[in-house]
């Protein structure tokens, strides 16, 4: 299933067996669908574990060896792989006492910016998410699996 980055469209959540038709009115909205109440409280307390299996594997896509980042640049992939869902730029480096000094460490411990990384790991994280349906609404208001 997937996760839609932060700045996407609101997503619509549909809890509903398959046999039961579902008519969404908003125009191209993200659908998800789950068949239970369980399946999707399954997939959600599942986020952060996806969020940091997506982590992990950006990091090693750019061939970044964690162990020998600054302890700073440590504690904010760790506070990273912590979320249910991958913040913006500005989010994760909220909790630092100074986001310049944050910033620097990064910039010397990883050599892709913050945004694109936080790009890649929402990108790896779609298809460890596929839990659930994916559903578009096109403009006519019915429902279609991708």
């Amino acid at each position: 299933m997937p996760v839609l980055p932060s700045s996407a469209k609101p997503t619509v959540v549909v809890i509903a067996p398959r046999d039961i038709p579902v008519q969404v009115r908003a125009a191209n909205a993200p659908v998800l669908r789950f068949e239970t109440s369980e399946a999707f409280e399954q997939w959600s307390r599942g986020s952060a574990a996806r969020v940091a299996a997506a982590v992990y594997a950006a990091l090693a896509e750019s061939k970044v060896d964690l162990a020998s980042c600054s302890p700073r640049t440590q504690e904010i992939i760790a506070r990273l792989c912590e979320r249910a869902v991958i913040p913006s730029v500005k989010e994760l480096f909220a909790a630092c006492s100074s986001r310049r000094s944050c910033y620097r460490s990064w910039s010397e411990d990883i050599t892709v910016t913050p945004a694109d990384f936080l790009t890649r790991v929402r990108l790896l994280q779609l298809p460890a998410a596929a839990g659930a349906d994916a559903v578009t609404a096109p403009r006519n208001g019915t429902i279609e699996l991708r």
